[in-house]
């Protein structure tokens, strides 16, 4: 395709699907999308290079193909280089994608290209502590979370032999046993939250700041629209021991988190959140550094397709 091609299109795969998953997406794409150039991740945060590649290349329409943190990964390359009139396709392979949950995800990839089907999607960014105390910033499309669920996430990508093992053996078995010992040395953790310039302190067990309304593979807090234009929905779970927190747990997994007592939710523009223990964040399914963390939407919107 020529540089200036309007419907210049890279499809940007994460390969660690799987063997059987990729080879099919691989036929599909060669298929369906011939046109397009495909490029693939070649390690963690590889997407956000390949995303701002993509933007400097002139390429009009980015394809991720993966789950919710190739899509990230790719939207914030494209964000950081200016791209965000760049087209974002999603192509949903991963484990959860929560992201396309609510939409009707096309059957042919080529429709991928249909300018119908764009849609204009609001950007979360959030600015958080690295561990050696300087500043980040990143954008989201899913969610983030800081508590109970975040010390998971962080104990889930701790390279130690045992998780090394589990992880060769079972994904989910892997992911339970952090929940294991995440769960074991829990206590409520007190921190200091400021919703749209509104001061406050709580114990908590958890705190999600969501852009859809999905999380972990289509569980919800009990609602399925995503917040208003412009706003987060955030949710607090209020502190609870660990047989607290196991049925809290019961009840989301049951779709009944709308009327329970320990959870409160609040659509805001704005969010602070910081602990006198500094306490791990996980954006879009990754742990990206540590609290304290703000949370707001980004100016610009990006449009999406999937």
């Amino acid at each position: 395709m020529a540089a200036d091609d309007p419907e210049k299109v890279v499809c940007i795969v994460n390969p660690a699907s799987g063997v059987q998953r990729r080879r099919m997406i691989d036929r599909r794409l060669a298929v369906e999308l011939p046109e397009a150039d495909r490029w693939q991740t070649r390690y963690p945060g590889h997407g956000v290079d390949l995303g701002r590649q993509a933007v400097t290349d002139g390429y009009r329409t980015v394809v991720a193909v993966g789950g919710d943190g190739t899509l990230s990964d790719v939207a914030n390359g494209i964000l950081a280089a200016g791209g965000d009139r760049v087209r974002l396709g999603y192509v949903p392979a991963g484990t959860c994608n929560d992201f396309a949950r609510g939409r009707k995800p096309v059957t042919d990839l080529g429709d991928l290209l249909d300018r119908s089907r764009d849609r204009r999607t609001d950007v979360g960014a959030v600015t958080f502590s690295r561990p050696d105390g300087t500043s980040a910033h990143r954008f989201f499309l899913v969610n983030c979370t800081v508590g109970l669920i975040s010390v998971i996430g962080l104990r889930f990508t701790e390279k130690t032999p045992v998780n090394r093992v589990l992880k060769r053996i079972n994904l989910q078995l892997a992911e339970a046993a952090s929940g294991a010992r995440a769960l074991v040395g829990w206590k409520p953790v007190d921190v200091r939250l400021e919703l749209d310039g509104e001061r406050s302190r709580h114990r908590i067990t958890n705190v999600a700041v969501l852009k859809v309304p999905f999380f972990a593979g289509g569980l919800t807090f009990g609602s399925v629209e995503p917040p208003e234009a412009g706003h987060l929905d955030a949710v607090q779970v209020l502190g609870a021991g660990r047989i607290g927190v196991l049925a809290t747990m019961w009840q989301v997994f049951r779709g009944n988190a709308a009327r329970h007592p320990a959870i409160r939710r609040q659509q805001v523009q704005t969010l602070r959140i910081d602990a006198d223990t500094p306490l791990p964040l996980e954006v879009d399914g990754e742990i990206v550094g540590y609290t304290p963390a703000a949370f707001s939407i980004h100016p610009s919107r990006l449009t999406t397709v999937v």
